[in-house]
């Protein structure tokens, strides 16, 4: 991974990437929708009625999430 002065790079267990200064100011808005996209798929996963036919429902209104 080539790195320059002034870049700006995630990095954590599972590795680093440099994020292009072009678009850094667009992180928080993904962030939020990630975090609204997964909301469903955890709920799911963690309800003690958790069964396959509802997490693939989840996930379909996930996807539906902008």
């Amino acid at each position: 991974m080539t790195v320059r002065s002034d870049d700006l790079i995630h990095a954590d267990s599972h590795g680093a990437i440099v994020i292009p200064v072009e678009i850094a100011a667009k992180i928080p808005d993904a962030c939020e929708l990630c975090a609204r996209r997964e909301t469903p798929i955890l709920e799911i996963a963690r309800a003690k009625d958790f069964s396959l036919e509802k997490l693939k429902e989840a996930l379909k209104r996930s996807a539906e999430i902008h």
